[in-house]
Parts: structure tokens; C-alpha cells; sequence
């Protein structure tokens, strides 16, 4: 079956505590495991990135119920399209929290400081700077995976690459 990626925009309705994005994680993963998605979410200041990755209904599936989640409002698709391997391969959901000193090293880094991750998805500009941050976290060679609740047997990307979800 042909792949399919799609990566969304959305604001936290409150900050996430540590504990909120471990569970939020947990059953991600589980969900994740059980049809064939790989992806990974970047939380920063309420926002949230997440790139989700499979077969095309799966993916399309998955985003319908992320559209109607109560954690969140403001869902934005900022790509979706067919892909013709996984980025994330292994990683059933990583995470990445990115710091100000990681996010100003990017090209153009300064303006998602500026504006935050959902107002730069709304530009053309600010698309080709997330795509530079998404690029950064997928391509560590152990991505910043701050809350890693792993089920027994897996280990996070850059150890084995097969990240539990």
C-alpha cells in the first residue's frame, strides 16, 4: 500500500504537564502500534507539530479524531501528501520539546520564536522554517525525547532505532 504523511498545526488548550504529554505519549504509541503509524509531535509553549506517517486512511483516520481532540483547538494541516518511505521509521511517536538556543540556530529560527510555531504555519516563510525544525528533529542522531515513556523491549531512535509509541 502507498505511504502518506500529513503534518498539523494546533494550540494546547493549557500548558501540558510533564504528566499530560507522558500519557498523551503512551496512548499515541499504543494507538500507533496497533495501525501502522510511525510520526513525531514537537510541543513548545502550548503548540504542538506532529508529523504522522502510514497508509493513507490510517493517517486520515488518525487526523479526523486528532481534529475533534478537546486538548486542543485551532488544528491546521500544513501538509498532506503521499510519501514514498517513512522519516520516522521505528518511531511509533517521537517527541521533541526544542529549547529557544536550538530553535534560534535554525534559518529563520528567530521568527518561530517571535511568532510561536502556529502563526509561522500560517505563511509560506514560516512553513519553510518548520520544515527546517521538523528536518533538525528527524535527522538527530538521538532526538530530544524528553518524556519517554518506552514499553519493555523498545528503545528510543539513535539506540537500535525502534522508539516505542
Amino acid at each position: 500500500m502507498p505511504l502518506h504523511e500529513l503534518v498539523y498545526l494546533s494550540l494546547a488548550e493549557h500548558p501540558m504537564s510533564d504528566g499530560e504529554l507522558c500519557e498523551l505519549l503512551t496512548n499515541a504509541r499504543a494507538y500507533n502500534d496497533a495501525h501502522g503509524i510511525t510520526g513525531v509531535l514537537i510541543y513548545r509553549d502550548r503548540e504542538f507539530m506532529q508529523l504522522i506517517e502510514g497508509e493513507q486512511a490510517d493517517v486520515m483516520a488518525l487526523y479526523a479524531h486528532i481534529e475533534h481532540d478537546r486538548r486542543h483547538t485551532q488544528v491546521h494541516c500544513m501538509w498532506e501528501g503521499p510519501i514514498q518511505a517513512r522519516s520516522c521509521q521505528g518511531w511509533l511517536m517521537g517527541f521533541a520539546a526544542p529549547q529557544d538556543t536550538e530553535l534560534r540556530a535554525l534559518p529563520g529560527g528567530q521568527q518561530l520564536l517571535d511568532e510561536g510555531l502556529f502563526a509561522a504555519g500560517r505563511s509560506s516563510a514560516g512553513q519553510h522554517i518548520l520544515r527546517h525544525l521538523m528536518a533538525d528533529v528527524l535527522h538527530r542522531p538521538e532526538p530530544a525525547l524528553a518524556m519517554p515513556p518506552v514499553r519493555p523491549g523498545r528503545a528510543w531512535p539513535g539506540e537500535g532505532m525502534a522508539a516505542a509509541a
